[in-house]
């Protein structure tokens, strides 16, 4: 039997995802390995459904599928419902730690979050343009109510025992609206400090305090890629880019509901939970030290997680990773990583039209 090329699961995931997101149990479709054990079988497609999921309803996704006509192998995998990764109070069985606790001044991959609806996440990077610094993380988790309000940001998040005033660091600066009823690429937010020293371009790898300068970001990456990653809840975590170029639904509960995202990467952790409420925020990073992806979601266990590919978000915003230079000062990262001209395994970038869609807007400077 003939390998499928990744161009050929690429095109017939367009083809058939969204038809495939209208079932109730099915919760993402992404172009990924047909053998993940055997990278040299070839691309397939990886159809995300709910967990032991009858016989008879993989029978209907599979003639659903033959339908369109294509020998693109197809893997089901079963999974619980994507969720939002914000934490609303203090979730159980969280150690103290340095990810969760109170730090100064501020680098990525630490707690933080808003007072105002309660919401706890994590600060993933430090970014910079025009010699100003921000942090990045989640729309959901600095973001009040997907709304431009003013938006307080306390480090540590509330869940954290962070509060407001005493814990502030900074303001909601900008940010990209979700969008309930149409189809969105991002969760992302950037909060402006009171103060460039509140925040140090820097990203924690351990409990212990060991911090890490970052080189840069990426603006594409393949399936198979290895990652890591420091969130609030989970900590330094290592994961697998399971999928690329995937349209997932997502549920954030209350008056948003179940949100469609598309071109969204799939990571799998290595060992263990890498996703769980708090984690909303946190970076992936290859291993030379450039960031990749912005994790937002994951499955209730924890072990997915989906990220938005971090090259979108940064030029929506115009940042770039902050690198500390001498003098005290600070210089923007490098640029790495464009997806290789005719190589889909890559998460391939947006259209014009789909860049229109994804503009960031100010939020209030204040209340």
């Amino acid at each position: 039997m003939r390998m499928a090329t990744f161009y050929e699961a690429l095109k017939h995931k367009n083809r058939i995802s969204m038809s495939l997101l209208k079932r109730p149990d099915v919760y993402g479709v992404g172009v990924g390995y047909a053998n993940p054990n055997k990278p040299a079988s070839g691309a397939g497609i990886n159809v995300y459904t709910r967990k032991n999921i009858a016989a008879t309803s993989v029978q209907n996704l599979k003639m659903l599928m033959a339908a369109v006509g294509t020998n693109v192998p197809v893997r089901f995998i079963g999974s619980s419902k994507f969720r939002a990764n914000a934490a609303a109070s203090k979730p159980k069985l969280v150690r103290p730690t340095l990810f969760n606790r109170r730090v100064r001044p501020v680098p990525g991959g630490t707690s933080i979050g808003k007072v105002d609806p309660f919401s706890t996440g994590t600060g993933g990077l430090v970014v910079i343009k025009n010699n100003q610094l921000y942090i990045l993380s989640n729309n959901h988790v600095i973001v009040k109510n997907n709304s431009t309000a003013f938006a307080e940001t306390v480090q540590p998040g509330p869940a954290d025992a962070g509060r407001s005033g005493t814990d502030r660091i900074g303001r909601l600066f900008q940010f990209v609206p979700l969008r309930p009823a149409g189809v969105n690429f991002q969760d992302s937010a950037i909060s402006i400090p009171t103060s460039n020293s509140l925040l140090n371009p820097r990203y924690l790898v351990s409990s212990s305090g060991a911090l890490i300068t970052l080189s840069g970001h990426l603006t594409s990456y393949p399936v198979g890629l290895q990652l890591m990653k420091s969130g609030r809840t989970t900590g330094f975590v290592r994961g697998t880019v399971e999928a690329n170029n995937a349209d997932v639904n997502v549920n954030y509960g209350g008056t948003l509901g179940t949100i469609m995202f598309r071109n969204q990467s799939i990571i799998r952790g290595n060992v263990g939970a890498v996703s769980l409420p708090g984690d909303s925020g946190s970076v992936w990073l290859r291993s030379d030290r450039f960031a990749a992806a912005l994790n937002f979601a994951g499955s209730e266990n924890g072990r997915v997680s989906i990220s938005n590919p971090l090259g979108v978000i940064m030029s929506t915003y115009g940042v770039r990773v902050a690198v500390p230079a001498a003098g005290g000062r600070f210089r923007a990262g490098a640029i790495r990583g464009a997806a290789q001209k005719g190589n889909f395994a890559y998460v391939q970038p947006l259209t014009r039209a789909e860049r229109k869609r994804t503009r960031a807007i100010f939020a209030k400077p204040s209340q």
